[in-house]
């Protein structure tokens, strides 16, 4: 030591290395004849230490201590050099913790070796305390799950700069470990490679390319007796697994480091889809666990739940004598067998036909048999959210539904007794921890994973917010009956809504109903952007619900106050702007001052929603929507004109909000900051999502009346306000119904969901659509001034079934927890109907509708591809498939319908054809439905019959 730095030597208590932290060590010399000095970052400084044993580390007192080998462990005061100038052969510093002196004083002494800074050819990416990997343009960039990912990742390769992506700079000419490793794998194979990436995982994974294909070298740069070739022991014990087991070139020891390499996959193709299937991974995952427990390799004895649980080292000691002390049932001749420990898609890779699992890392030969199982089933279930995947496996324990025929241990799960069961839901739990480090759970995480488990071996619920969801059957069911009640309750409120339309398109000028729907709009978008989606993100809350409410209602109540006083002031400008100057202005601020009677009345509602107590629920909708017709149809007979529905709404808002408080106890206005960034992060998207939506929807409106005028602007909100009730009396009932329901699925589950909802959804919508759409000419019973939206009705039809199928999608996606992807569906809709209605609203409204058919269709085709990427277990051509009897129906129905106009000689529109012949398209409709799809409708009969 250097006397006059003085240096001190610190302490340090035990800490569990890896290669995830120490990977760019590849990068640096194999062999070291002198001292190697480390001056990095406390979550560094282990992981290379680990790597180079002996090493010195130098800390600048400022940093916890803490560190392998405390007499090390040196503190260094930035200036003198701690060891003699010219001994230490490699040295490692973080050049972002240390100032320019140090960095000079450290260079002059030894010549600095490797850096992490701001300079360098080297990314460690995205940081280097959490590197995914390591990377150098024009290396490949290894393949995540999807586009939105990739791009993301790319992005962050391309132009990521400074300390959000810190590069390594490494100085010298001297081999290092990576040659080393190539000029062995040649000596083995006969092969010259070329290093073109550096992978983080279990181990550190070089890609090399060679003349033959890429190669995957797995290394253990910290543990040089680790086993890397886990996955060939499994061959010899289970046969059967080949299929799914990457293929072995060679192996090998390079500088005492252990080495495997294998045939990289994916393989470079071309013209072929760049992402894997979520959807296939996950069946791969299962194919493989169901493979491995079809071959025992032993059974459990005593001591076996000791020592399986000392392996989970991030476990404090004193909950692993607990846990294995609940988990000591299982010592008693338990067949045993290999598991992989972490099938989860990022482990299997696809490579066209060809699977391969990867990273055995966490395998064992001694695992209860089929325990795989457990586990597949909650890290599906827990895919793409904050639940653990302890707290999905706890469940599992009095809820076997999910995996009850599924063999764990030898026997059917359902079959095990309670006891035995959470015994092995907690021997999967450990099975899960062992493959993490406190570094990648952080500890708050694993506090969790530590407190699920202890409420489970206490007796108590998993979660202490809520009680346990009823089993799915019963909540299919309530879905079911739910979804007719908000249907009666759609059927009243459109229908009252409906009456009142044609009474003032009847009485009133087409100019006037032009003023409406301009108000309209803007107490629609008003009403969205009051609640920021606060109310709705309570359906998919994960916590207290009741404080949360609060929180909403101060949210939504603040919100409509102070929009509502906005728009009274800027009412006059807004009704000028779009010709409404007129009436519109009163309209507006009518319209508008009911905000905070629907923001507090929307966050009961939400809530009777989460309960699936949809008879409450529907009770203030329908009672307030008939009150409001009745009002605004007395008033205009008596000719107040548009101001009729003005009163009639305020009258329907505060009743509304009565009521809610009538079929539920009024949520008092509260505050919880914590509440409030939770709901605004999840309602704020959706909310957005909801936005978006109606400009989309609206955006015609605006269009039509800046470009064609009020006369065109009544015509056309006419025709589509016809065409579009199927969307709202079907879709948006049975989607607004099945919500709570799909946020409570997980997994594939989702996906088998999503798809039953739209297919039901689908099937009621079709042969309205196709109704309206034939019987489009009818338009004319309301008077020959509406003549001209008769063409248009027909286009909007198609349409609003086009529309439905975003709509289901969307409704899955937010469930999924993805209404990030929902927001973005709407975005680009609005972006392309925007630019499409700007080059085609000159030509009249039904080059508007036509324009409205084909962005719906392509956003409906983008809709559909985005289910398959994010709704795990959602496939399309399961929901083809499902929706054969409809499409069969839909042609059934055209064909009665035209052949009855002809046969009848209704040629011309009347009230008796209308009735006659749309009597008998429904009939046709339903008959063949029937026919082909018997079964299917007899079980949905049972479910809504089903009560418990």
């Amino acid at each position: 030591m250097n006397a006059a730095a003085g240096p001190e030597l610190v302490a340090a208590p035990h800490w569990t290395v890896g290669d995830r932290l120490a990977a760019f060590a590849v990068l640096l010399p194999a062999e070291v004849d002198g001292p190697v000095v480390l001056a990095l970052s406390d979550e560094l400084t282990p992981h290379l230490q680990a790597a180079f044993p002996g090493a010195l580390v130098l800390t600048d007192g400022s940093r916890a201590s803490g560190w392998p080998e405390p007499s090390r462990v040196v503190r260094w005061d930035g200036v003198h050099p701690p060891v003699a100038p010219g001994t230490a052969d490699l040295v490692v510093v973080d050049g972002r913790r240390y100032d320019a002196a140090a960095m000079s004083a450290l260079a002059t002494a030894y010549g600095v070796v490797a850096v992490i800074g701001d300079d360098g050819s080297l990314l460690l990416y995205p940081s280097a305390e959490s590197p995914e990997l390591v990377w150098r343009r024009s290396w490949p960039v290894h393949m995540p799950a999807g586009p939105v990912p990739w791009v993301r990742r790319w992005l962050g390769l391309s132009v990521g700069r400074g300390a959000a992506v810190p590069r390594l700079s490494v100085s010298g000419d001297r081999l290092t470990l990576a040659d080393d490793v190539l000029h062995d794998l040649s000596r083995a194979t006969g092969l010259d490679g070329e290093l073109v990436g550096v992978m983080t995982a279990g181990h550190s994974v070089l890609r090399v390319r060679t003349t033959e294909g890429d190669l995957a070298i797995r290394l253990s740069l910290t543990d040089p007796d680790r086993e890397v070739d886990v996955a060939s022991r499994v061959l010899r014990d289970v046969p059967d697994a080949r299929p799914f087991l990457p293929v072995v070139v060679a192996e090998g020891r390079t500088a005492g480091r252990p080495w495997v390499a294998t045939e990289w996959t994916p393989r470079r193709r071309r013209l072929t889809w760049p992402w894997p299937s979520a959807t296939r991974q996950w069946a791969v995952a299962g194919e493989l666990g169901a493979v491995l427990a079809g071959r025992v390799t032993g059974r459990t004895d005593a001591g076996w739940s000791a020592r399986w649980c000392d392996r989970a080292h991030v476990v404090p000691l004193e909950a692993r004598e607990r846990w294995s002390a609940a988990m000591s049932v299982l010592d008693s001749e338990l067949p045993t067998g290999w598991c992989h420990g972490d099938l989860w898609p990022g482990n299997v890779l696809l490579d066209g036909d060809v699977t391969t699992v990867i990273d055995w890392d966490n395998a064992s030969p001694d695992a209860p048999l089929g325990l795989d199982a457990l586990l597949v089933h909650a890290l599906e279930e827990t895919a793409d959210s904050d639940d653990l995947v302890s707290e999905s496996l706890l469940r599992l324990v009095d809820d076997p539904l999910p995996l009850e025929q599924v063999a764990v241990g030898g026997r059917a799960w359902a079959a095990w007794a309670r006891p035995e069961r959470r015994a092995l839901a907690i021997a999967a739990v450990v099975l899960y921890l062992r493959n993490r480090s406190l570094h990648d759970l952080g500890q708050d995480r694993l506090d969790r994973h530590l407190a699920a488990v202890g409420q489970a071996l206490d007796d108590r619920p998993t979660s202490t917010v809520e009680a346990a969801a009823p089993p799915p059957s019963v909540e299919a069911a309530r879905t079911a009956r739910g979804a007719l009640w908000l249907a009666t309750n759609g059927i009243v409120v459109k229908t009252s809504q409906t009456v009142v339309l044609l009474a003032l398109a009847a009485m009133l000028a087409p100019e006037a109903l032009g003023v409406i729907a301009l108000g309209t709009l803007v107490a629609n978008i008003s009403a969205v952007v009051t609640s920021l989606g606060t109310a709705s993100a309570l359906v998919y809350w994960r916590g207290d619900v009741r404080r949360a409410a609060r929180t909403a209602v101060t949210v939504g109540v603040a919100m409509g106050a102070g929009i509502s006083a906005m728009l009274w002031v800027v009412a006059p400008w807004l009704a000028s702007a779009f010709h409404a100057a007129d009436g519109g202005t009163a309209v507006i601020r009518g319209l508008t001052v009911t905000l905070p009677f629907l923001a507090v009345a929307a966050v009961t509602n939400e809530l009777l929603r989460r309960r699936l107590e949809f008879v409450r629920r529907i009770i203030p909708d329908t009672v307030s929507s008939v009150a409001g017709a009745v009002v605004a149809i007395v008033l205009v007979t008596q000719g107040h004109g548009v101001m009729a529905l003005v009163v009639g709404q305020i009258v329907q808002a505060s009743l509304t909000m009565v009521l809610a408080w009538v079929v539920h106890p009024p949520v008092l206005p509260g505050w919880n900051l914590e509440d409030a960034r939770g709901l605004l992060s999840y309602g704020g998207p959706y909310a957005g999502a909801n936005l978006l939506e109606l400009v989309q929807l609206n955006i015609d409106y605006l269009i039509v009346s800046r470009v064609l005028g009020g006369e065109a602007l009544g015509q056309y909100s006419l025709a589509f306000r016809l065409a579009f009730m199927p969307y709202l009396m079907v879709v948006v009932v049975m989607s607004g119904a099945a919500f709570p329901y799909l946020c409570r699925q997980r997994g594939a589950d989702l996906g088998r969901a999503a798809v039953t909802v739209m297919t039901a959804s689908l099937t009621l919508v079709a042969p309205i659509c196709l109704g309206i759409a034939l019987f489009a000419d009818d338009l004319v019973l309301l008077g020959d001034k509406w003549e001209p939206g008769v063409p248009v009705v027909a286009w909007l039809a198609l349409y609003a079934a086009l529309l439905s199928v975003g709509q289901l999608v969307q409704t899955s996606l937010n469930a999924a927890g993805r209404p990030a992807a929902s927001m973005g569906l709407r975005l680009c809709h609005l972006v392309l109907l925007l630019g499409v209605l700007l080059l085609v609203a000159r030509h009249g409204v039904t080059a508007v509708a036509i324009g409205q058919v084909a962005v719906a269709t392509c956003i409906a085709l983008v809709a559909l591809a985005l289910a398959r990427l994010y709704v795990t277990g959602f496939s399309l051509r399961r929901l083809v498939r499902s929706l054969r009897p409809a499409l069969a129906g839909v042609a059934v129905m055209a064909v009665v319908v035209l052949v009855l106009r002809r046969m009848l000689d209704l040629t011309d529109p009347s009230l008796t054809g209308l009735l006659v012949v749309g009597a008998a398209g429904v009939v046709a409709y339903a008959a063949t439905v029937w026919v082909l799809d018997r079964e299917h409708l007899r079980e949905a009969g049972a479910l809504l019959r089903r009560t418990s």
